[in-house]
């Protein structure tokens, strides 16, 4: 089932990608005592205005006032919180890159933020969590829903937000809370959050009853931003930049290579910008650009921590996320 076929696109732009690592190219560091320069602290974030956004039916008008969360289930005692509530508890801030598990090779359905909220637990430890309990299930306000394992919901990454890159968390990203778990894809991300149930039991929510993978552990992967595919290069000396994401699930990334001669040899690129490992790195590779050949096939690869590179079989299509090379042409003037 092809999930074009079910979601909405809202929005979904490149530039959040191409603003921080174009400025890079603009401004290179050119190495050596004698001759360098200084750029300003490098940018990770996608604006709000421009991180893609994806959901099913209509955004849900929710008010406030009326707004609750309530914690059900195997708890200790049922719980409604308010939204003035959540904001009275110990606020957490961190950096997150979310990506659609549908998304393609090089594909846009990706961006880097700084979230504020709470953590999943403290809610949770209000309600108090009974023994047995396996899994949690998110709702929201559109209907839509999923699960998580409890111990998903209890680590210390796992965050409900009410605030985007510093602003009330806009309404096509959630608003008035989120839930955040950078190291499943987007579907396990579910927005307008209006119940939590703990259960001892499995539970398919929404893309799960449909054959989409349960697990949806993000994948390594890696994209090319610079150059753009069919791009004509005029320089001896091209900076070829992009980004490498692993969701923390290998350590996050070590290096990243590029090949200009269809993967035949592999150069190591500079990562330039990152945070954690859940946050995507930034990267470039100075390119010597070949006068012999007319057009070239350039790949990037990832590799993570713990020594996966990412894999070369393109799996577009597959119910768990593609893992293929990111490859673009360019011609040669």
């Amino acid at each position: 089932m092809n999930r074009r076929d079910f979601i909405q696109i809202t929005t979904i732009s490149t530039a959040g990608i191409l603003l921080p690592i174009k400025y890079i190219q603009a401004n290179d560091v050119v190495f050596g005592p004698s001759n360098e320069k200084e750029i300003l602290k490098p940018t990770l974030i996608t604006p709000n205005n421009e991180f893609f956004a994806l959901h099913i039916g209509d955004i849900p008008a929710l008010d406030l006032k009326s707004w609750r969360l309530i914690i059900t289930g195997y708890t200790e005692r049922v719980t409604t919180l308010t939204y003035d509530d959540i904001l009275k508890m110990k606020a957490i801030t961190k950096m997150y890159t979310l990506t659609c598990i549908g998304n393609e090779v090089g594909g846009n359905q990706i961006g880097n933020a700084r979230w504020t909220g709470v953590l999943m637990r403290d809610v949770l430890n209000k309600a108090g969590v009974k023994k047995g309990v396996k899994n949690v299930i998110l709702r929201g306000a559109d209907g839509y829903s999923t699960s998580i394992p409890i111990k998903d919901a209890l680590h210390k990454d796992a965050l409900l937000a009410y605030k985007m890159n510093g602003e009330t968390l806009p309404k096509e990203h959630g608003y008035p809370l989120r839930f955040l778990n950078p190291r499943r894809y987007g579907m396990k991300n579910p927005k307008w959050l209006v119940n939590i149930e703990l259960t001892p039991k499995d539970y398919k929510g929404y893309w799960e009853k449909r054959g989409w993978d349960d697990e949806a552990l993000v994948q390594i992967r890696s994209g090319i931003r610079r150059p753009e595919n069919k791009e004509i290069i005029e320089s001896k000396i091209y900076t070829i930049s992009g980004y490498a994401f692993d969701g923390g699930n290998h350590g996050g990334i070590s290096k990243v290579e590029v090949s200009a001669d269809e993967g035949k040899t592999w150069n190591e690129a500079i990562i330039w910008a990152s945070d954690s490992p859940l946050a995507w790195s930034l990267w470039r590779y100075r390119w010597q650009v070949s006068s012999n050949d007319k057009r070239f096939f350039i790949k990037v690869r990832a590799i993570a921590k713990d020594k996966t590179i990412q894999g070369e079989i393109t799996a577009s299509g597959i119910l768990s996320g593609v893992s293929g090379l990111h490859t673009v042409k360019v011609g040669i003037k």
